[in-house]
């Protein structure tokens, strides 16, 4: 059975979707995009018993044309030039309306916080999603928050190590759900723990988000009379606290944070709408048979069976002579009383 699939390659890790349902690979990719891509769907083909009928990725909106025409170069060098390539936030805005039903004429900002930068894209929505305004990116992402936060560990106890920069990109994650993490120190002399608390975090990474803030007013600016009806945050550095914070506390819009996976189920969404309707089979009806061509089933004829047929004729003359001379009688109403009632007898 056919089935589509809908990729997003981000610098974190890639996300797939299918019509089963949205899984993230949380890795780095080290692979070429079209090397990633091809060894995506071996992988699904190998799962599936066969390969997708139609699939789409999503690509920064950045991207200039002359690297998009790369990319689909060194695709079809890997065996598959039937990839349809959808602009990042224009999938994440489909898979938003496609469950939120957007009405006509509605615009929405989506603010894409990610690893390694944050795209700011104003769309609004004309039977297709149109750009509107000046989109614009900042290369900030949630790397660089990691490194904020790791440097300002270090400073405090004075040591560096892989296991330490784990925990402190762990301790930033949990800081969105917890007031305070305490982060595991361990060194040939001794274990100890520093306190990190959300109020410190937050003075670290508060220039940097300011900046990116401050993009996104321009691009709402940028866009004139259509302001955006809701800001849609996409990627895990737009779950931080401090971004919602800071985005409700300047632009007064309503800002809804986008399911997991939004940009990779939007490509799905696009494939699957591409996907060409299967056509039906005609019914076939096959004619009636007529009387003359039904099978008669006849009786065999014995000695014994022949016999009793003749019976039957003769005795059906002889009734039928009786009948003809029989006096007639005249037929006339009779009315009877009508039954008791019955009793059943006693056991």
């Amino acid at each position: 059975m056919s089935y589509q699939v809908g990729l997003d390659l981000g610098s974190a890790g890639t996300t797939v979707a299918t019509g089963r349902g949205v899984v993230t690979r949380n890795q780095r990719r080290h692979n070429a995009p079209a090397r990633e891509v091809a060894q995506l769907l071996e992988d699904l083909a190998a799962r599936h018993g066969e390969a997708p009928s139609r699939v789409a990725m999503t690509h920064p909106l950045a991207w200039p044309h002359e690297h998009l025409e790369q990319v689909r170069q060194d695709l079809i060098e890997q065996g598959r030039a039937d990839v349809l390539f959808v602009p990042a936030p224009h999938a994440a805005a489909m898979a938003f309306d496609d469950t939120a039903q957007l009405a006509e004429h509605s615009t929405v900002a989506v603010f894409d916080f990610g690893a390694t930068a944050a795209d700011i894209t104003l769309l609004c929505k004309q039977g297709v999603l149109l750009l509107a305004g000046r989109p614009e990116r900042v290369d900030i992402g949630g790397f660089d928050l990691d490194d904020l936060v790791v440097e300002h560990v270090v400073a405090k106890i004075g040591t560096h190590s892989p296991e330490l920069v784990r925990s402190c990109v762990e301790a930033k994650e949990l800081l969105g759900s917890y007031p305070e993490v305490r982060i595991p120190v361990i060194t040939d002399d001794e274990a100890r723990e520093v306190r990190l608390s959300r109020l410190e975090f937050e003075a670290i990474i508060r220039p940097a988000v300011e900046l990116v803030v401050d993009a996104l007013e321009r691009v709402v600016r940028s866009a004139g009379l259509c302001e955006p009806d809701v800001i849609l945050l996409v990627g895990g550095s737009a779950r931080i606290p401090l971004v919602v914070k800071e985005i409700a506390a300047r632009l007064h819009i309503p800002a809804m944070r986008a399911p997991d996976g939004a940009a990779a189920t939007g490509a799905y969404l696009e494939a699957k709408q591409l996907e060409p309707e299967p056509a039906e089979t005609p019914a076939v009806s096959l004619p009636q048979p007529r009387e003359e061509d039904k099978p008669k089933h006849r009786l065999p004829t014995t000695p014994f069976i022949a016999a009793g047929l003749l019976a039957v004729v003769l005795g059906g003359g002889w009734a039928a002579h009786e009948a003809m001379n029989r006096p007639k009688v005249e037929i006339t109403s009779v009315v009877l009383a009508p039954p008791g009632i019955a009793v059943l007898p006693r056991v």
